[in-house]
Formats: structure tokens, sequence, C-alpha cells
């Protein structure tokens, strides 16, 4: 599964100094405008962490969904520089920003809590390092790892991050495990066409083949 972690950046301290109507609002409609534009490129939001989605991208060809997670992103964070932003400026209101990371690995869902309370936890490497892809990214970034980049390796658009690689060490034994700055930008003049095809088609039904 790849997963995604779609956030917005330094939002915490807008809700220190904002009103708090004007920050839920502007919250509210960011994030259902995540979870529109996830469902449009065939994911699956996942639950809501504070000012960010956690989304997945599941099943079908590997190097699809992680296309078509990538693009979900792209488009999101599109979607808030050039639309939503200007909207924002009419009105007087401080701009936002957004970023996003994301990896593919085998992810586990776990049914946590009790009997009668309990909630699906994802768990996994690729969880994990997602969540942490999304902490490294800037704003206006989507970072990823490589375990995403490894399965489109003709894409020209990924440039090791400069803190990569992440090294693991454990009973003398290093690993390392890079990730990677996605040049979303470059691909924004193909999504149009894609958003038009796919309309909320499940990553499961995508093929390339």
């Amino acid at each position: 599964m790849v997963t995604v972690f779609l956030d917005l950046t330094n939002f915490t301290g807008r809700t220190f100094w904002d009103d708090q109507d004007e920050v839920v609002d502007l919250a509210h409609a960011v994030l259902s405008g995540f979870i529109e534009v996830t469902t449009l490129f065939g994911g699956h939001p996942l639950g809501l962490r504070g000012d960010g989605l956690f989304a997945g991208f599941s099943p079908g060809q590997p190097d699809v969904t992680c296309a078509m997670a990538l693009s979900a992103c792209a488009f999101a964070l599109d979607g808030i520089e050039r639309e939503v932003n200007p909207w924002l400026d009419e009105r007087g209101i401080a701009r936002i920003q957004a970023r996003a990371g994301l990896d593919y690995g085998r992810t586990t869902f776990v049914r946590s809590g009790s009997h009668k309370r309990s909630e699906i936890n994802p768990l996994g490497f690729a969880a994990n390092f997602a969540a942490k892809c999304e902490k490294k990214a800037k704003s206006w970034e989507i970072v990823v790892g490589q375990g995403l980049r490894d399965l489109l390796p003709t894409y020209q658009d990924f440039v090791e991050h400069d803190d990569s690689p992440k090294v693991y060490t454990r009973n003398y034994e290093s690993k390392h495990y890079r990730y990677y700055e996605y040049r979303w930008r470059n691909t924004l003049p193909l999504l149009p066409g894609a958003v038009s095809q796919l309309d909320g088609t499940p990553t499961s039904l995508i093929s390339t083949q």
C-alpha cells in the first residue's frame, strides 16, 4: 500500500493566534478537499490527524498505485496554491501552506483497543516512514521514501533529499534507506486529463497493461 500524509504546514501557530471559528471552518474546508482529491485519484481516506489527512492507495498495480498517490498530492497542493490562496487573499485572510509525505510497502491493519471500543490502526515500516517524510517536507514539498521511488525507475522528477539516507542500526549492523523530493510542479500539465479519465476509479481497476 502507498501511505500518504497530506498536511497543512505551520497550522498549529494559526490556531494559537486566529479566531477559533475561522480556523475551524478553514481546516474543515481544506481537509474535506483533501478527502475529495484522494477519492478522485482512486485512494482511500483512512483518517484525519489534527490538521492533516492519512490516506492509502491500494490494491492495484504497485507502480500505478504510486503514480496515482503522487498525482493526488500534486493536485491537492496545486489547488491550495492556485485556487484556495487567491480566494483567501480576496477576503483578507492569511494564506495557508501544505506538504505531503508518502512511501510504499507492506501495511498491516490491526484492530487496537478493547472489545467495546477499538480502532483500525495501519501498522508497518512504510506507514511510519511516510509520516517521517511528511515531517521532512517543507511547505509546498512532497517527500517520498525509497520503497515508492524504486517502483518508478523511469520517473525523472525525484531528487534525493539533502538529509538522505536515513541510517538504521541494530546489533552492529547498519542499513540505509533513502528518501527523495518529488518535483511535482513538473507533472501539473498532465493532471487535468488524468482527472477527467479517472473520475474516482479505484486504483485496483487501473492498469497500464
